[in-house]
């Protein structure tokens, strides 16, 4: 089951009647987030330090897996951690994977490793700094920088696939930048996006329509119809 989510202006409906005349290419994205963690599980910021599937995030990709044995993917993309790797090998472990540096999540500077909900005033403080720009919480990344660089590698990704289908798999916040990046939406839009460990977006672009935004519905998530 799909579900349909459009940004301002963009086309809503079923992805196969998306544009009966597209004669004009369309590339397909296939946007997930790496499986769970042991961090995850724990509330911990991860960031940019590099953490393993834990078991129920093995499930979970491959429950994935599951959901898209029906496309052919021309390229599999991942950031070089080994959460969102290890996740990519299990849903389609047939394509070589791109590790890009590009597509790493943001180093979250002096909160990396901090457990939130664990002191109240510094999950306050995280909570205001983290959608802050400018902000490279204390010796990590600005949104800005890592925006400049999951657009790098989404222009990339383009000139290498101008139609066809690809496997992206990244993380929460790189996620969020990916849709600002394709959709063209404002900072509070992105930073409003929370995709969950086993959530599965679509992005459609070209076909001479905008781009086009779904979103895996199923039993896990029925509550977002």
């Amino acid at each position: 089951m799909v579900l349909a989510l459009a940004p301002p202006g963009a086309a809503r409906g079923a992805p196969a009647a998306a544009t009966h005349a597209a004669a004009a290419p369309v590339l397909r994205i296939y946007l997930a987030r790496h499986g769970q963690t042991d961090w995850n599980a724990q509330r911990r910021l991860q960031g940019a330090t590099d953490t393993h599937l834990n078991a129920a995030g093995r499930a979970q990709a491959e429950t994935l897996a599951v959901r898209l044995a029906g496309v052919k993917f021309d390229a599999v993309y991942s950031s070089r951690l080994a959460r969102t790797r290890e996740t990519a090998a299990i849903v389609h472990g047939r394509v070589p994977i791109d590790s890009l540096a590009d597509l790493d999540e943001r180093n979250l500077g002096k909160f990396q490793g901090f457990v939130l909900d664990s002191d109240s005033v510094a999950t306050a403080e995280y909570s205001r700094r983290i959608t802050a720009l400018g902000d490279s919480l204390d010796g990590g990344e600005t949104l800005e920088h890592q925006l400049a660089r999951v657009t790098r590698a989404l222009d990339g990704i383009r000139r290498r696939h101008a139609s066809g289908s690809v496997l992206v798999v990244a993380h929460g916040l790189t996620n969020q930048l990916v849709l600002k990046a394709l959709l063209g939406l404002t900072w509070d839009q992105a930073n409003a996006i929370v995709q969950a460990n086993d959530e599965l977006y679509l992005i459609e672009l070209g076909g001479g329509a905008k781009p086009r935004l779904w979103k895996w519905i199923g039993p896990e998530n029925l509550k977002d119809l």
